[in-house]
Order: C-alpha cells, then sequence, then structure tokens
C-alpha cells in the first residue's frame, strides 16, 4: 500500500526537488544551522547513507525555519513512507494539511491520501476527468502565402492568386476531451480518451472542420524508465476541403538519470488517407505514412528551472513521391516556474529534403525546406493570476494557456519563402470524476 504513496510522491520530487548533492559535514550544520540549500544537502546525503533518522530531524527542523516551503514537507513525506509507518505517516499528512502555511496545491496532493476519517485511504483504481476548452488562434498568414507573392508553375513565375487568399484570420477552437482510466498496481495504469474538436475560422469557411479522436496509452514504471506505448485515432470532417483519417502508434520512455538529468525518447508511426470524392479526385495522391523519431535530455538546472536538447528525424512516404520528404531536426527549450505558471521558450531548427521533383512547380530544382520556429508559452492554473477569487480557488481545475510562435521557411525554390505568426490564447475547465470511485 506504501508503496504507492511513494511513487506519487516521489514522481513530484523528481521534478520539485533538484538540489546538487554535495559531501555537507555535520560541523557546517552546526555553523549554518538556517542555511536551506547547505541542510537540503545535507539531508540528501544522510538519505544516501541510509541514516533515515537524522535525514528526518534535519528535515523537520527546516519545516520549522521554512513554514512555507512546500518542497521541504513534500521530502519529509517521501521520506516518513519510505520508513512503512502508518502511525507517522498518518500524523504527519494530518500536520501538513492543517498548517496554514502550506499552500493550496500540496494540501490538495496530500489530502488524496486520506479517507473521510482522516486515516491514510487506499487508492481508488479507477479515475476519471473531462476536459473542456475554449481557444482562439490569431494567424499572420493562414494560407501561407509566399513573401514573393509569386509562385512557379513548370518554372515560370506567376502572380500569386492573393485574391482567393487569406493572410491574417482568427481561427475559434472548442474542445472537449474525456479521460478514464485504471491504476493496475502499484507501478502502472491505462488510460483512455475520447474528444471532439470543433473548429471555425473568422474570415475563410475552407479549413472549418469536425475533428473525432480517440487514443488508448497504458504507463508502466520499470526501475528508472518511465514507460508509455499509445496507439491513437483521428477523423476530420472539413468544410470544402477533403475529409482524412489518421490513425497511428508510438512509443515513449523517459529514463532517470539522478537527481537532474532524463533522457526521453519517442518513436512514432502514422497514416494519413483523404477521402476522394468528386471534388477532390487526386487527393488520394497525398495519402501518406510517417514514422517520426526524437530523442531529448533534459536537465534540471533547479527545482524552478529546465533545460532540453531534442533531436528529431521524420521520413514521410506519400503515394505521389514528390510529396515525400525527410526531415531533421534540433530543438532546444528552456522552461522557468514562476508564481503565476510555467514559461516555456523553444527554437526548432529543421531541414526538409523532397524525394522526388514536383514537375507542376519546377522540372530543374531539387525542393529543400529550412524551417526556424521559435515559441514561447506560458502555462498554469488561473488561481495563480486570480488567487482572491473564490469560485476559481475553490477546486483549482481553471487552466489557462497562451503561447506565441513565429516561423520563417527558407526553400531553394523561393517562391516558397514564407513567414508567419500566431497567438493563441486557451482556457480549460476540468470536471473531476473521481469523487464518484471513492464512494
Amino acid at each position: 500500500m506504501f508503496r504507492k504513496y511513494f511513487y506519487k510522491v516521489s514522481f513530484l520530487l523528481l521534478i520539485i526537488i533538484n538540489s546538487a548533492f554535495a559531501e555537507v559535514a555535520y560541523k557546517e550544520i552546526l555553523d549554518n544551522p538556517t542555511d536551506l540549500e547547505l541542510n537540503l544537502n545535507f539531508a540528501k546525503q544522510q538519505e544516501k547513507a541510509g541514516n533515515i533518522k537524522l535525514t528526518i530531524s534535519t528535515l523537520e527542523r527546516l519545516s520549522m525555519l521554512y513554514p512555507s516551503n512546500s518542497e521541504i514537507k513534500l521530502y519529509l513525506l517521501s521520506i516518513v513512507i519510505k520508513m512503512d509507518s502508518p502511525a507517522k505517516l498518518t500524523m504527519l499528512v494530518q500536520s501538513i494539511i492543517s498548517d496554514p502555511n502550506t499552500n493550496a496545491d500540496t494540501k490538495k496532493l496530500i489530502s488524496e491520501l486520506l479517507d473521510s476519517e482522516g486515516k491514510l485511504a487506499e487508492p481508488s483504481k479507477w479515475f476519471a476527468y473531462l476536459d473542456l476548452s475554449y481557444s482562439q488562434t490569431e494567424n499572420s498568414n493562414y494560407d501561407s502565402v509566399p513573401v514573393s507573392k509569386k509562385r512557379l508553375v513548370t518554372d515560370n513565375l506567376q502572380p500569386f492568386a492573393t485574391d482567393k487568399t487569406i493572410e491574417y484570420d482568427k481561427n475559434y477552437k472548442r474542445s472537449s476531451a474525456l479521460t478514464f482510466g485504471k491504476n493496475i498496481d502499484d507501478t502502472s495504469s491505462v488510460f483512455f480518451n475520447l474528444g471532439l474538436d470543433l473548429n471555425t475560422l473568422n474570415k475563410k469557411e475552407i479549413g472549418e472542420s469536425d475533428l473525432i479522436n480517440g487514443s488508448i496509452s497504458y504507463f508502466k514504471i520499470i526501475g528508472d524508465h518511465y514507460i508509455t506505448p499509445y496507439v491513437y485515432y483521428n477523423r476530420a470532417n472539413y468544410r470544402r476541403a477533403a475529409d482524412a483519417n489518421m490513425k497511428g502508434l508510438g512509443l515513449n520512455n523517459t529514463y532517470i538519470l539522478g537527481e537532474k538529468n532524463n533522457i526521453n525518447y519517442t518513436i512514432g508511426y502514422s497514416n494519413t488517407e483523404y477521402h476522394t470524392t468528386l471534388d477532390f479526385t487526386d487527393k488520394h495522391l497525398e495519402n501518406n505514412d510517417i514514422y517520426s523519431f526524437g530523442l531529448k535530455l533534459n536537465h534540471n538546472i533547479s527545482n524552478k528551472n529546465k533545460f532540453g536538447i531534442k533531436l528529431l528525424h521524420n521520413i514521410a512516404s506519400a503515394k505521389n513521391n514528390h510529396y515525400s520528404n525527410d526531415t531533421s531536426g534540433v530543438e532546444l527549450s528552456y522552461a522557468h516556474a514562476l508564481t503565476f505558471g510555467t514559461i516555456n521558450l523553444s527554437s526548432r531548427l529543421t531541414e526538409k529534403k523532397y524525394r522526388e521533383k514536383n514537375n507542376a512547380v519546377s522540372t530543374i530544382i531539387d525542393r529543400k525546406d529550412e524551417g526556424i520556429v521559435n515559441r514561447i508559452s506560458l502555462k498554469g492554473q488561473l488561481s495563480q493570476i486570480l488567487p482572491k477569487n473564490k469560485i476559481i480557488n475553490a477546486k483549482q481545475d481553471f487552466f489557462y494557456d497562451i503561447n506565441f510562435s513565429d516561423s520563417h521557411i527558407h526553400s531553394n525554390i523561393h517562391t516558397n519563402k514564407v513567414k508567419k505568426q500566431t497567438l493563441m490564447l486557451g482556457l480549460t475547465k476540468r470536471i473531476n470524476f473521481n469523487g464518484l470511485f471513492n464512494k
């Protein structure tokens, strides 16, 4: 039973506690009893050496010195869980919840460990929640109009038909996603997801769509590996455009390398098939299979800062080979936790090489595109921005998402040079059904 709590709290600690390990002498602690970093390093050192009592006493003293520091409370909780002592664990959990210095997020996490009588509760095996989302995206170049306002047709330059295209437009998206699943044992879970997206545009009708999607994923902890295989299916119903079905599968694994580093790798396959109709007789030529690979190293600089570098490679094979291409790239990312959310910065560089000339465009040039996409996003709970709003803070189940991207595509076919900027504002309300399984 206690292993379940250990995995839950320990996984959180991998994110929020990343103090650098160093050999700390006990004399240094006596000389600097209020030094937070020094004392945390000492606690980690004693934990590794198996001196649990000294670890607990150090953390208890720090908890009194820094009553608002939730990381210390959670660290202390994870140590007590390892001791497999029901009485001490129950007493500690109750004291943390009753402490007015404990923030709402920590109380919510720890409350899940208690039953109606205030004792440690057996976690429910089943869980479910519904996310209702609304977002608005402003796009500076919806139809990807080239910078030159020209196009290449069989090696001849022609004006781009700008009267039939839209550059600036707004996209409105309403989404619902139901997630439910089961905790199979201490280290594994299965997830099911069903979703519906409704997309409308401000100016343009072509491209508006309804999207039905579903997926099944499995989560398993094996040693330091956090493995997730998955399968999914999407069906898009477009307005005045060819409908499409997409199905795929993949594997995601995160391998923990000590306290500060982890490696994540992904392998995926997807198949897209377009529906051929009287209006879209040739669309099936774009049917494709995509094989994707990714390898990312994450380094936790501190408990609030994370840096990542990712290598990626995609192989797209289409029915008509001039749509087939190979894409390689690298992405740098940085995340920083703020009091009102988490800010993420990323920059991705890619090179896409097409395998065959598109004679309708050029009979001479083998197309090659180079792209750069810079993103900045801010995500978090709405209660972090509006902490005094009682309705929003009651269950802390409102989330916000702000995302800005700037992309540039450079091509050896200069009429394919495209610039685009997007700004997305999103809000999500989560309805939790876990209480139904705990009755």
